[in-house]
């Protein structure tokens, strides 16, 4: 199967409530080039175009169902509480709108936390394209938080970043005080509902479907950053020493041993070829760029003895280590 179909079957999230959004207003979904983004992104990409109004996008907010939100959905479904939610919520952000740049949770005075949406624009939307794209995101998350714990969770206040709006639409819509300022989507509530415990809470479909989002958001990394082993170098390369077992890495990208082993046997590699190259390119900039100690250097590096290490570098590049830092110097 091409990657591309794989792609968008597992990231088209937000086909179905944009499609039923249309159908509603009997408006036909135009045709979309083979070679354009995802279905969804360009259906979205077009609606915005339109130039709707901004209570139109929160209008299409409320089409986002739990349910269209796939393995992720159903990790959110049977998560133990609200503070398991935000984590599966900020964590997969990406998943859920490639126009949100990051979720963030706050602790604020008066026992009460925040959520933060960062929101992502096209560079060629004008100001009411902004505004219908963030309404759109405050009131899709809005209807999830009520999807999921009911419309009697206890939200005190939202921001929502659009200057110069009918601030009675907001509020009216949302039955909440509604501010505008900043550049975050906010919703605040008291910080002791993050311990409030889900009525779906089931601990073993959540880890199920934890391991199945964690697949999926791995192949949509995996095709934008050329590959699992670019991604396991890039990891290492974010480690400032000790370089972890396979069975660590694995954990990080959330895959099963097994599966990181034959992914970089199909791309004609193993994990000890990569930490290896990674221990020898770092050894050179150390050893090049610093006067550490040879034995630090190899505790950095991961090694139990210094003999090792020293084996290592000579066996990668034809000196010792010695050799290598005086015909530097």
């Amino acid at each position: 199967m091409n990657i591309d179909m794989v792609t968008e079957h597992i990231f088209d999230f937000e086909w179905r409530p944009l499609q039923n959004y249309l159908r509603d207003r009997d408006i036909a979904i135009p045709p979309f080039a083979a070679d354009q983004e995802s279905r969804s992104d360009a259906l979205y990409n077009w609606i915005v175009s339109k130039g709707y109004s901004g209570k139109e996008g929160l209008n299409l907010g409320t089409y986002y169902h739990i349910s269209d939100y796939g393995v992720i959905g159903l990790a959110l479904l049977c998560a133990e509480n609200v503070g398991d939610i935000l984590k599966v919520i900020k964590a997969y952000a990406k998943l859920f709108n490639r126009d949100i740049a990051n979720v963030d949770v706050k602790p604020r005075e008066n026992y009460e936390v925040e959520i933060h949406i960062s929101v992502n624009f096209k560079p060629e939307w004008n100001d009411a394209s902004r505004q219908f794209h963030v309404n759109v995101i405050a009131s899709a998350t809005y209807k999830l938080i009520m999807d999921l714990l009911g419309n009697d969770f206890p939200i005190s206040a939202l921001t929502v970043p659009v200057h110069g709006a009918d601030k009675t639409i907001y509020e009216g819509f949302f039955s909440l005080p509604v501010k505008h300022e900043g550049s975050d989507i906010i919703f605040s509530f008291p910080a002791h509902q993050l311990n409030r415990t889900l009525a779906t809470a089931h601990p073993a479909v959540f880890q199920s479907a934890l391991n199945m989002a964690g697949e999926s958001f791995n192949a949509l990394l995996e095709v934008e950053m050329g590959g699992l082993r670019q991604r396991i170098e890039l990891f290492l390369e974010s480690i400032p020493d000790q370089y972890p077992s396979l069975v660590t890495t694995a954990k990080y990208l959330c895959m099963n041993e097994r599966t990181v082993r034959r992914r970089l046997a199909d791309e004609g590699c193993t994990y000890r070829q990569i930490v290896d190259k990674a221990r020898k390119e770092r050894a050179i900039a150390l050893l090049l760029n610093s006067s550490i100690p040879v034995d630090r250097i190899s505790d950095i590096l991961g090694y139990s003895e210094t003999a090792s290490f020293r084996h290592a570098f000579r066996r990668w590049t034809g000196q010792s280590t010695t050799e290598f830092r005086n015909s530097f110097h």
